[in-house]
């Protein structure tokens, strides 16, 4: 269960920020209103969308041409990388897929990780129980896709990942259904009522493909759960992606008939409830045989049974068979999400220094996903805590330095007196290196004691671009202006078109490098077409150092992940943009920033007067002290008896 302990410790929000009590010790898994999206869980935000602007040819900055590179004479050898198309039966003249007079499900591959298209699975779907046959054929099942991980390599082009390969290919057959709905080629059925992603803050932007509205009648949006319960038959075997809630409920044994020598007889998977982010009440039954978190990245067994836990997770497994009315999915491994990054995926799989390329894409979609729908003030805090800890190491390095000069100075001392220097010559450079390395010493520690009261002050993006190996994966907070905000869309498989917005953030030590921040939501009312928007903090996750073209030379970034913008403007910005033009004028944060200014001539006219009181005071007292003294001087000389002086 220790592994269950140190996920708690990411997902729940720490002290500083809520009053509710330490789970027990045996009370590992928080409960749902403590996981790490509950402070999330609002109505939606609807607001327009704001203006984009076009970016200029003539920037010095990066641009969206460099987000994916395409021109194949513009990237080095090792950049030249592309996702395998994928293996699939489709004719020739099909479009992204699909072909658009007929397709039969049942036969047609479309991923390299769809589990033997074509066989006549024995599942009875719409049945809550499973026959011996059933139970036979889904043990097939998991041991097929226990071992596709295994086989997908074989299929693999030189120079392109088998991680990325296996990772987006889980994607490939929502999308080509989605496709083939969008081309009329798919109809749905039946009616069920979800609703839209509470956290961005936009009409129509979705965590995941079960949070949606949507009925067969007049249907404007593909929903994925309701292409499970309209043609079960045409999933068995092929894979999803979700994320939700997952509340496992005990283990359930699944007897392998006819197992081959070496191979398992019986399989134990954790079976579950699972519904949406967003919503009560149960879409899905998972069976899981284990999960992961962020911290612990060995697949675990430890479940939350009793006490049961709700776990917040990213589900990529198959669907099996239509259980009762809700689908029943198979996952290898559940990743438990959590605030922190996964910061092991991330070292293993993006290089530094380059180019965001194709292998990088799906775990690029995936962290920006993580951290839109865990919790900013969780983000917050630890980016707090990773930085102090960094300061601390940073100030012990220090002092360890320090050491090795002074033992390099006694070292050069023994060799001069030994080669037959004047020795008090030799001394007396000792005495003066010493001098200056406890100056030395003084200063800097000093420095760090300062940025250790005050945090804010520690240039932090000086640290990130000297020593991008440490910080990567690593959350951080950074805080400054935004020169440029773009909008563009995400990729239409990882991550369903769906809009990210690009700003370039600069902070105080930064000077001309700007950092590169994508996030899927921008704060209300945020004047994304102004030249300069002050005020901004970013809570994100150090992807990687981000390669760019600038004029004629390469230049590097830092590229951040987060999953939202915080925009603290005072009331003298908000109302420069209004006048600007940047901001409307009858936004609800222009009527809050005219009521602030217009409280404040009272409040200075209030100061300006006490001011001119207490002088007032002051002179009257003066006064009155000047009359009393020239009074008793007076009455002094009246009564000072006359004295004559004869001569």
């Amino acid at each position: 269960m220790q592994i269950l302990a140190t996920v708690l410790l990411a997902v729940m929000l720490p002290p500083s920020l809520c009053s509710a009590r330490m789970q027990a010790a045996n009370d590992e898994f928080p409960e749902l209103e403590r996981m790490p999206f509950s402070d999330r869980l609002r109505s939606i935000d609807r607001r327009s969308e704001p203006r984009r602007p076009a970016p200029s040819a003539g920037d010095d900055f990066p641009s969206l041409n460099d987000r994916l590179p395409t021109d194949p004479d513009d990237m080095s050898a090792d950049e030249i990388r592309s996702l395998p198309p994928q293996a699939t039966d489709l004719p020739p003249d099909s479009s992204a897929g699909i072909d658009r007079s007929h397709i039969d499900w049942t036969v047609q591959r479309v991923s390299a990780v769809d589990l033997e298209v074509g066989r006549e699975w024995r599942f009875e779907h719409g049945s809550a129980t499973m026959t011996p046959a059933e139970e036979s054929d889904y043990a097939d099942l998991i041991r097929l896709a226990l071992n596709r991980r295994r086989l997908i390599t074989s299929g693999i082009p030189d120079g392109v990942g088998a991680e990325s390969a296996w990772q987006s290919a889980f994607y490939r057959y929502e999308q080509v259904r989605r496709q083939a709905w969008g081309q009329g080629n798919l109809t749905l059925s039946g009616r069920v009522t979800l609703q839209l992603d509470p956290f961005s803050g936009q009409n129509g932007t979705l965590v995941s493909p079960l949070d949606q509205n949507f009925s067969a009648a007049g249907q404007t949006r593909y929903s994925l759960l309701q292409d499970m319960i309209t043609h079960p038959g045409e999933f068995t075997g092929r894979p999803v992606v979700l994320y939700g809630i997952f509340t496992p409920s005990g283990t359930v044994k699944v007897a392998a008939s006819g197992a081959l020598e070496g191979e398992e007889s019986e399989f134990a998977v954790q079976r579950g409830t699972f519904r949406s982010l967003s919503r009560p009440g149960s879409i899905a039954v998972v069976d899981a045989m284990g999960f992961r978190s962020s911290v612990e990245s060995d697949n675990s067994t430890a479940w939350p049974v009793t006490p049961r836990r709700d776990m917040p997770v990213l589900l990529k497994g198959w669907f099996v068979k239509l259980w009762g009315t809700s689908p029943l999915l198979f996952a290898e491994s559940l990743k438990v999400l959590s605030p922190i990054p996964w910061r092991a995926e991330i070292i293993d799989n993006v290089a530094n220094r380059r180019r965001l390329t194709s292998d990088e894409s799906w775990l690029y979609h995936e962290t920006l996903r993580q951290l839109q729908v865990t919790s900013l003030p969780a983000q917050r805090e630890l980016a707090r805590e990773q930085q102090l800890a960094r300061m601390k190491q940073l100030r012990a390095d220090l002092q360890v330095q320090i050491v090795a000069d002074r033992q390099k100075l006694e070292d050069r001392f023994q060799r001069e007196t030994a080669s037959g220097a004047d020795k008090n010559d030799c001394q007396r450079r000792l005495e003066e290196g010493l001098r200056r390395l406890q100056r030395q010493l003084a200063a800097r520690d000093a420095r760090f004691a300062g940025w250790l009261k005050q945090p804010t002050r520690f240039p932090l993006f000086v640290d990130v671009f000297q020593n991008p190996e440490y910080w990567q994966g690593r959350l951080l907070t950074l805080r400054g202006h935004v020169r440029r905000v773009m909008t563009h869309p995400g990729d239409p498989q990882l991550f369903q078109g769906r809009p990210l917005h690009e700003l370039w953030l600069f902070t105080e030590d930064s000077q001309h490098i700007p950092t590169v921040v994508v996030c899927p939501t921008l704060p209300r009312d945020f004047p994304a077409g102004a030249e300069i928007v002050d005020s901004v903090q970013v809570t994100g996750c150090f992807f990687k150092t981000y390669v760019y073209r600038a004029q004629n030379e390469t230049r590097v970034a830092p590229l951040l992940l987060a999953g939202h913008i915080e925009w603290l403007p005072t009331a003298s910005q908000v109302l420069s943009l209004v006048r600007d033009g940047e901001l409307p004028a009858d936004s609800p944060l222009a009527a809050q920033a005219r009521e602030m200014d217009t409280d404040r001539p009272e409040d200075l006219l209030v100061l300006l007067t006490a001011v001119l009181a207490v002088l007032v005071a002051m002179t009257v007292w003066s006064r009155v002290q000047k009359d009393r003294r020239e009074r008793q001087r007076v009455l002094r000389l009246v009564d000072e008896p006359a004295t004559f002086r004869q001569t």
